[in-house]
């Protein structure tokens, strides 16, 4: 009997191994290209609506992916479902995920799409400007559009991610922070302002969905979230700093300090400098973290998935102080300090004259 389990063991452990081992060369070779020789374009079109699975098997009959299942894994565990209507030029040569990212950056073929882009980090005042020729309107008369009351209102009731703290007295723009930045592709034509509201927010709410069980864990509200991620965004623009500086954030807000960030006093004050002035950081605002205390009131900028991830799950540690080598005087990156101390002993040793000037003078 001892010998027969044995045996029943050891055919289980080969059976275990032997699907494992297939499993792998699947996902292996479906992230692979085709064939990475053959160059030729094929032009395929997603339609409005199409879903992620429907695509994975029409590239696969197509002759550009192997295993159309293991892709629909594949893109479920690297949310890549960010998908923009419109005709793309493939070829077998291309991996999975670059047909992806040409998928969500909308690189479309067609010569009457218009693509726009919001880089990270950019207020709602830039994507004004650059939205508002799509709605036959100018900047101003289209924020005026998005600061409206009774229209905000409308769109809480649809966005989950909204909610009535965006109407808060003090709140410079009610959609500050809620349009995702990323490259968009829209037909060559002229939309209204709800027409194109909603083909920002509902990108935004595609990219969020997945981190809403996040959100309903954490301490601080949708709004709370999204202000203070729009700050780490502005402070880093490396991810990997990102939830570090989130962390210093938590640790200044637990220890009753100011969070003190640039990005808000530029912010109330509507200026895109540099540096900031002592006499800046006095400005009279509810987004200025200087003088007033706890996350800024509203979001300041448009931040990334990275930034809010790591507002969500902040990394814990005891760091309190953090200035960035942004003129590249140490190696361009962020520096973390426990104490006010050690902080400046590194400012005055390494980036002092750097900062000063306003450019890099460094030894």
């Amino acid at each position: 009997m001892r010998k027969i389990a044995r045996l029943i063991m050891g055919l289980i452990l080969l059976i275990v191994i032997a699907v494992g081992g297939y499993g792998y060369y699947l996902y292996d070779s479906t992230l692979k290209p085709v064939d990475s020789q053959d160059e030729t374009v094929m032009n395929y079109k997603i339609e409005p609506g199409t879903t992620t699975k429907r695509v994975n098997q029409q590239l696969a009959e197509l002759g550009l992916i192997k295993h159309p299942k293991m892709a629909d894994l594949i893109v479920r565990l690297n949310d890549w479902s960010h998908i923009q209507a419109g005709e793309y030029a493939l070829s077998p040569s291309l991996t999975l995920e670059e047909m992806y990212q040409k998928f969500e950056a909308g690189d479309v073929t067609e010569p009457d799409m218009v693509k726009v882009t919001i880089p990270e980090g950019y207020d709602l005042e830039y994507i004004a400007a650059v939205m508002s020729p799509l709605v036959g309107l100018t900047a101003e008369d289209l924020l005026m559009e998005w600061k409206n009351p009774s229209y905000v209102r409308t769109l809480i009731d649809e966005y989950w991610f909204l909610t009535e703290d965006v109407l808060q007295e003090g709140i410079k723009y009610p959609l500050e922070g809620y349009i995702y930045p990323i490259t968009y592709a829209f037909v060559d034509d002229i939309y209204t302002v709800d027409e194109l509201t909603h083909e920002l927010l509902n990108l935004t709410e595609r990219k969020l969905n997945p981190l809403r069980d996040l959100f309903e864990k954490s301490s601080l509200s949708i709004h709370q979230v999204m202000a203070l991620a729009s700050v780490v965004e502005g402070e880093t623009q490396r991810t990997e700093e990102m939830p570090t500086v989130a962390g210093v954030f938590f640790n200044r807000i637990n220890s009753g300090m100011y969070l003190q960030s640039d990005m808000t006093v530029l912010y109330a004050l509507g200026d895109h400098s540099v540096r900031v002035t002592e006499a800046m950081t006095r400005v009279d605002s509810p987004y200025n973290t200087y003088v007033t205390q706890g996350i800024p009131i509203g979001p300041v900028s448009s931040p990334t998935l990275d930034a809010i991830e790591a507002v969500l799950q902040p990394e814990e540690h005891k760091y309190l102080y953090f200035i960035a080598d942004m003129f590249n005087c140490v190696d361009g990156k962020t520096h973390f300090f426990e104490t006010y101390e050690e902080h400046m002993a590194f400012y005055r040793a390494n980036l002092l004259p750097s900062y000063e000037a306003g450019a890099s003078v460094c030894k």
